[in-house]
């Protein structure tokens, strides 16, 4: 195990910055930005085997874009594939968007721009692969970024557990890194799901899906605070019936509620260690994320990360 960045060993102020620096230092030529100017945690831990580098980052809510001045400024001319561990991403390149959840697959490549933002605190597998290693099926493959490939699809449900499973037994030394053949499993898997599958070249069944799901997303966000917010009232918004946005959801792997539930939970848990806030009741911070009854967000916000709400923010 390497790890590479830890914002904990510099002092407070200077850790975002130092985040976005090493990411040039660590991956190659990156633009980052955030949301606000709060504390800022991030880790970055690599592991080679062969030509293939298996990182896994953790951070708070920010954004990474890579623009053509940055692309000559250097390319490593690198297929990445991201399995999603917690979080919410959205991954934009060429004319596609895509928006993944935990346990999602998606993709982006070095030699064209990309935006990608984290839209909550994440954890993310990160498999950095030399575009070269999918010999003429490169462009193709690269044709197919920045799209989403939902846990519950049939070829992520074979490569997610294994990407995640390499991944943690890499961490725990079950797993030898000068294994022969561990690089070429990589590759294979990435085929299966970035060049043999139909979800992953030709979109969603629903032609509309993504698109509506990017909008109830973002929707879902700007009203957070609203009682109110569920399947009825989003469909109602979006001129849409109930039937159809949970059937966009579930083909995701996600339910309407949960993710309001887990949007609203990660708006509170940002807000509780925000110096700007740190005079506000807790409860009054729950109710403006759509929690009116103090001890139902409690008992939520402890199952979802293990503290109360008031531990979580004296621990921070």
């Amino acid at each position: 195990m390497s790890v590479l960045v830890d914002t904990s060993t510099v002092p407070v102020a200077d850790r975002f910055d130092y985040w976005a620096h090493a990411h040039g230092q660590v991956l190659h030529p990156l633009r980052l930005r955030r949301p606000g100017s709060g504390p800022f945690e991030g880790r970055i831990r690599a592991y080679q085997f062969g030509p293939v580098t298996l990182f896994r980052i953790e951070g708070n809510t920010s954004a990474i874009r890579r623009t053509s001045e940055l692309i000559a400024r250097h390319d490593p001319e690198e297929f990445q594939v991201t399995h999603l561990v917690r979080g919410q991403f959205r991954v934009e390149q060429g004319d596609r968007t895509a928006f993944i959840g935990a346990g999602d697959l998606s993709a982006y490549e070095t030699s064209h721009p990309y935006d990608v933002q984290a839209r909550s605190d994440f954890e993310l597998l990160l498999y950095s692969i030399p575009r070269a290693l999918f010999g003429d099926r490169a462009e193709a493959l690269c044709g197919r970024t920045a799209t989403a490939v939902p846990r519950v699809d049939a070829a992520a449900a074979l490569a997610g557990p294994f990407l995640r499973g390499l991944a943690d037994r890499v961490v725990t030394g079950e797993l030898d890194l000068g294994s022969p053949g561990l690089s070429d499993c990589v590759v294979d898997m990435v085929r299966l799901v970035f060049d043999g599958n139909r979800a992953a070249s030709d979109g969603p069944a629903e032609p509309s899906g993504e698109a509506l799901f990017l909008r109830v997303v973002d929707y879902i966000d700007a009203h957070l605070g609203e009682p109110d917010l569920g399947p009825r009232t989003l469909a109602a918004a979006h001129f849409v019936s109930p039937r159809l946005l949970h059937k966009v959801f579930e083909a995701r792997g996600h339910t309407v509620a949960g993710w309001i539930r887990s949007r609203r939970l990660d708006a509170v848990s940002r807000d509780l260690v925000d110096p700007a806030l740190a005079g506000q009741p807790i409860r009054l911070l729950a109710a403006a994320r759509g929690f009116p009854d103090p001890p139902h967000f409690t008992r939520l916000f402890r199952a979802n990360y293990g503290l109360t709400p008031g531990e979580y923010r004296r621990d921070r």
